[in-house]
């Protein structure tokens, strides 16, 4: 689908989503394989009990066709695996272009930075890659990056590396952005999160930072709304697909947990922004798919 075409599509949706109270998602994520090497357990994907699990391609085929059904239109295929993913003659390649032959008119995943180098050797035919740091030391993988954008989840361990990482970023004009997420404490992981003070700090610190011209793909308005949390929450514009067959109509299940009081899910801040009509955060969003 070319550009024309897409943004089409991206205002139709938004018109018949924000004035006729449509609410069908635009974006699904899928997850191909469980597991996670990362101990900070930043989301609800990771379901380390038992073993690991790698999705037949017959069942991600199904999983894009309910999708695709549900006029998702953008697809995020995710697994910290899914490198390694294969299913008979089938390979990670072959996922993401069952996804173009559906009508999916844009794909992304995110890769580990010490995933990089392999990841590149096969040349998978993704839109948008994102590659995830969790701090400076992971920079040191990315040096050779070409094309891709970075990705930090921001906790109370790595958050004074703020500055290093994006001016490793500036030097490295082949990178395309570097989009940030704060650390959501789940249950057994509340030391990780920033206090009030440190996630004021940093917020402001990104924005200033977003002001000068350092390529954050944050914005400020979704910052902004991610300083005060006091927003309306907008969730059900992404759907997911686990690989244990759970279907989640927003990122978490047990919205009864009160978690939504302490979310660091950036893009919950940028797709409130985007209903505001607010023209950075819509200009933010164009500029990673299109």
């Amino acid at each position: 689908m070319n550009a024309l075409s897409q943004l089409t599509y991206l205002a139709w949706w938004f018109i018949r989503a924000r004035f006729t109270g449509r609410r069908k998602p635009l974006q699904s994520v899928v997850f191909v394989t469980n597991g996670c090497d990362s101990t900070c357990r930043h989301c609800t994907v990771c379901t380390r009990q038992g073993e690991l699990y790698a999705k037949p391609f017959t069942n991600i085929e199904k999983d894009l066709d309910e999708c695709y059904a549900l006029d998702a239109r953008m697809l995020d295929l995710e697994g910290v695996h899914l490198l390694h993913w294969q299913d008979g003659e089938h390979k990670v390649n072959d996922i993401f272009t069952l996804a173009k032959d559906k009508g999916f008119y844009s794909t992304s995943t995110m890769i580990p930075a010490a995933d990089y180098a392999a990841w590149e050797q096969l040349n998978v035919d993704v839109d948008v890659l994102w590659v995830s740091i969790m701090g400076i030391k992971d920079c040191s993988y990315l040096e050779n990056l070409r094309g891709a954008s970075l990705y930090m989840v921001v906790n109370s361990q790595n958050y004074q590396e703020l500055p290093a990482v994006l001016e490793f970023l500036q030097q490295q004009s082949q990178i395309r952005q570097i989009a940030f997420n704060f650390h959501t404490p789940f249950q057994g992981t509340e030391h990780l999160a920033l206090n009030k003070q440190q996630r004021e700090e940093v917020i402001k610190q990104l924005i200033a930072y977003k002001r000068r011209g350092y390529r954050i793909m944050n914005s400020v308005s979704g910052l902004k709304n991610m300083l005060t949390l006091n927003f309306t929450r907008r969730c059900w514009i992404c759907n997911f697909i686990y690989c244990d067959g759970r279907r989640s109509p927003q990122c978490i299940d047990n919205l009864d947990s009160g978690i939504c009081q302490h979310c660091g899910f950036s893009m919950a801040g940028e797709m409130n922004a985007v209903f505001s009509c607010k023209p950075d955060t819509i200009l933010a969003g164009l500029g990673i798919r299109l």
